[in-house]
């Protein structure tokens, strides 16, 4: 390759970053090539040159649009969705629900209108292509001996839609909880034993296996600095306690199969700002983590057992940690399964909330 020719690849890529930029916020449908060469700093005669059409033009800013959404599913892929197809559900409604991917995720949508209408034009094969990406994440995530059968087939088919029909309502009406707790209720049913008896998972008094709880966040860190904060202990105190309490940890060993024992304290012993008694005393909370997998700079898998003789705070609850790399920083999803019974949704949502945005805080400040 010339010097020439790699400052033209160079210069490619950078209108190319420039005009997708521009297309997530006024989209494809009426995009003209002089409006938008002015808006990036270029001209239609250079675009012409770059890259050869207005329709490859398209089918350019189409294919990166893509790449935003290969870069989801190859996460979900190594935060290990063969731990079953509900999983691989959650994490994937997790990064959707995200209001940071609400650009992007319009983006999708309208590509994948127009590919409706077939022909041979830019956005052709673009719905079929998506369709075929996400049947393959779900089909891994079943056993294998279900993948391969039609009932599989219909499971993860059926998932798909799910997840794309409560897309479209949340996209069109932002109204987060309603589609989320729908999507919530066909994943418990992914999760349901085949005989219809009840799964108790964790250890006796847990009747909450069905039962996951999540937050989700996009922080201006890499991932590098988000994992790392989430791996040191000293960080770990100063973000980790919701509104209201303090932490400390008394026991550290921060690798797999290691973990640590933290004391949370109420800040107003008096006043429990979460409307119920401590798990441990009136005062304090006391949790005992084991680290069951850590990825550098992707995942941190946490099982949390409660010090406590209330049987309804019972059991191992799992909390995993997903970091994806996104643009300005790093979308973090909390997802929380066999959540104990005694530990109410809303409660436990805001406190996750609460931790996501001190630890937001934590490394904004640092930077």
């Amino acid at each position: 390759m010339t010097p020439s020719a790699r400052t033209d690849s160079a210069r490619k890529q950078q209108l190319l970053e420039l005009a997708y930029a521009h297309v997530l916020d006024h989209g494809l449908a009426d995009m003209s090539l002089r409006p938008l060469a002015e808006a990036i700093g270029s001209s239609p005669r250079v675009l012409l040159f770059l890259f050869g059409s207005k329709d490859e033009l398209v089918q350019a800013l189409l294919a990166r649009a893509r790449q935003d959404e290969t870069a989801m599913l190859e996460a979900v892929r190594r935060a290990r969705p063969e731990y079953g197809l509900a999983r691989a559900g959650e994490l994937v409604w997790s990064w959707l629900a995200d209001p940071g991917h609400r650009k992007v995720l319009t983006l999708w949508v309208e590509g994948y209108a127009r590919s409706l209408s077939g022909g041979a034009g830019p956005w052709a094969g673009f719905a079929e292509r998506t369709i075929a990406d996400w049947l393959e994440l779900f089909a891994a995530a079943q056993p294998p001996a279900r993948r391969d059968t039609p009932e599989g087939l219909a499971e993860r088919t059926l998932l798909l839609a799910v997840l794309r029909g409560a897309l479209l309502d949340l996209l069109a009406g932002r109204e987060e909880q309603r589609t989320t707790a729908a999507v919530t209720a066909h994943l418990r049913t992914l999760k349901a034993p085949a005989d219809g008896a009840p799964t108790h998972r964790g250890g006796p008094g847990n009747r909450s296996a069905d039962r996951t709880d999540r937050g989700a966040l996009t922080i201006q860190a890499p991932p590098a600095a988000v994992y790392a904060a989430l791996l040191d202990r000293a960080s770990l105190e100063a973000w980790l306690p919701p509104d209201g309490m303090s932490g400390r940890i008394e026991r550290w060993d921060p690798r797999p199969g290691g973990g640590f024992r933290m004391v949370l304290t109420y800040l107003d012993a008096s006043v429990d700002p979460a409307g119920s008694p401590g798990k441990t005393s009136d005062a304090t909370d006391v949790v005992d983590v084991r680290f069951t997998d850590l990825v550098p700079s992707e995942r941190v898998v946490q099982q949390a057992v409660f010090e406590s003789d209330d049987p309804s705070y019972a059991g191992t609850m799992t909390m995993t940690w997903h970091l994806a790399a996104v643009e300005g920083g790093t979308a973090v999803t909390v997802t929380a399964t066999d959540v104990p019974p005694g530990i109410g949704r809303a409660d436990h949502e805001a406190g996750i909330a609460s931790s996501l945005a001190h630890l937001a805080s934590y490394l904004e400040t640092a930077r």
